[in-house]
């Protein structure tokens, strides 16, 4: 069985971080792109280079099981009408869409959260609310509506399991609130097993 494709949306000011664990946990099953709006290399908020594997005119030429969206200045690609153009055709044939922080933003303005429930920590000037049209806001830290889910920046670990979830990522839901609980630190560590556990 072919792997399913995750499309990874970056941008300048972008804030990588908060969906570095969704892609740790896709990245065993999923096939991995990542696009910037011209391909060029991408500096991410943690300082890191990225290169790109596309622009978002050749992304939009594929089709793709999962985008994320992360947060950060989304600003800078806004009016980005090939980014729009993506979100829609994902949106369009049912794709997994999920978005973070400040990215849901993006998605309302390609118009794909109209009719759906979401949440978002974005920053925007009251002249643009609008952009919000015909969409719920709910003050929860996850929001999974349809093939879209929305979440804030500090819920980056229940964003992850949840698309690692949709994406069949785990065997039941029991390994997925594992995985959950040792994100969170949450577990019954055994010790004994680490290195020179009589340390102390």
């Amino acid at each position: 069985m072919p792997k399913k494709k995750v499309l990874v949306v970056l941008y300048p000011d972008c804030i990588e971080f908060e969906i570095k664990l969704a892609l740790e946990i896709l990245s065993p099953t999923c096939d991995i792109t990542s696009c910037t709006p011209d391909g060029q290399m991408h500096k991410g908020s943690s300082g890191l280079n990225y290169q790109p594997d596309c622009d978002y005119q050749t992304a939009l030429a594929e089709h793709y099981d999962c985008v994320l969206v992360p947060g950060g200045d989304v600003g800078t690609v806004v009016d980005n009408v090939e980014l729009q153009q993506l979100l829609q055709k994902a949106n369009k044939h049912g794709s997994l869409v999920a978005a973070i922080c400040a990215g849901p933003f993006l998605l309302a303005r390609a118009g794909i959260l109209v009719g759906r429930s979401h949440t978002n920590a974005a920053i925007y000037p009251r002249e643009v609310v609008s952009v919000w049209d015909g969409s719920r806001f709910l003050k929860q830290p996850l929001v999974v509506d349809g093939s879209v889910i929305t979440a804030l920046p500090e819920a980056f670990i229940d964003f992850a399991i949840a698309i690692g979830q949709r994406m069949g990522c785990f065997k039941n839901n029991e390994q997925a609130e594992r995985t959950r609980r040792y994100y969170k630190g949450v577990n019954n560590r055994d010790w004994s097993l680490v290195g020179a556990a009589d340390g102390g």
